[in-house]
């Protein structure tokens, strides 16, 4: 009960405030906007998304998710929109990694520009080669009042809260399992991070120095955990996208942003 409440406070004070406001204020605002005659996204993967990719970077966690699956787009073009739409949030990625963790504005900001990169990069990588393959894709074109976007957004991170916080149990139970040697290494810290991302960037930054955490820690944000790919899958299961197609993406997403901050550490840091 206990590690499951703590599950609760990391939620409540690291994931909350950086996710809801952001969910319900870029909601709003992309309802309201209007059609673009020109599209980043279509220029570079040959999907008309900037709206789902805008709200994926700014809200993070599982809301790219489930932006694609509230769009019209078939079950090809929801799984290209996930090499690219899923990425955690930059408020998350300053305030809980960047000033409680690392402490670091150079390493803060690697992590962000190597994070959005990295997405980047992917969606080249299974972007689709057929033009006949484009799908005008949108955000769902449901008429919803700020009440309806409100409560949604609620539902929506509240479900992210409770896999959290039954994660951080499960993962709170093992570490009571095996002897202090074993969980107070940094592999070990890893591993828990590949399992539920948040408790594992608490372990990597309290066990590494500032380079190894910084490399660290964007390869995990980039792969989210099983405990992100839940939260993810749990909307896109009606698209009918297949898990091993979303676990292989985000594996090629965190070898590439290990990468790219490993050399961006030995430049700045």
């Amino acid at each position: 009960m206990q590690s499951f409440f703590d599950g609760i406070t990391i939620w409540a004070y690291n994931v909350l405030p950086a996710i809801f406001p952001f969910t319900v204020i870029t909601t709003v605002t992309l309802k309201l906007q209007s059609e673009n005659r020109y599209s980043f996204t279509k220029c570079l993967f040959n999907i008309d998304c900037d709206k789902i990719l805008l709200s994926s970077i700014i809200c993070g966690y599982p809301i790219g998710a489930k932006c694609i699956a509230d769009s019209n787009a078939d079950t090809n073009t929801s799984t290209k929109m996930c090499a690219f739409c899923s990425t955690a949030g930059p408020i998350f990625m300053i305030a809980t990694v960047g000033a409680k963790l690392l402490q670091s504005t150079t390493a803060t900001v690697i992590i962000i520009i190597v994070h959005i990169c990295s997405a980047i990069i992917n969606g080249l990588i299974f972007k689709t080669k057929k033009t006949s393959q484009i799908s005008n894709v949108s955000l769902s074109d449901r008429k919803e009042n700020l009440g309806d976007i409100v409560t949604n957004s609620a539902l929506s991170i509240i479900s992210v809260g409770g896999l959290i916080a039954l994660f951080y149990m499960f993962t709170d139970m093992i570490k009571c399992l095996l002897p202090e040697y074993i969980t107070d290494n940094l592999v070990f810290g890893f591993a828990i991070g590949l399992f539920e991302m948040t408790n594992g960037l608490f372990a990597i930054c309290k066990l590494a120095d500032i380079t190894t955490a910084t490399v660290l820690c964007s390869a995990l944000l980039s792969f989210g955990g099983l405990c992100v790919f839940l939260q993810c899958f749990a909307f896109l299961s009606n698209k009918n996208v297949k898990p091993l197609d979303i676990i292989k993406m985000k594996l090629i997403q965190s070898s590439i942003a290990t990468i790219l901050s490993f050399i961006l550490v030995k430049i700045f840091m």
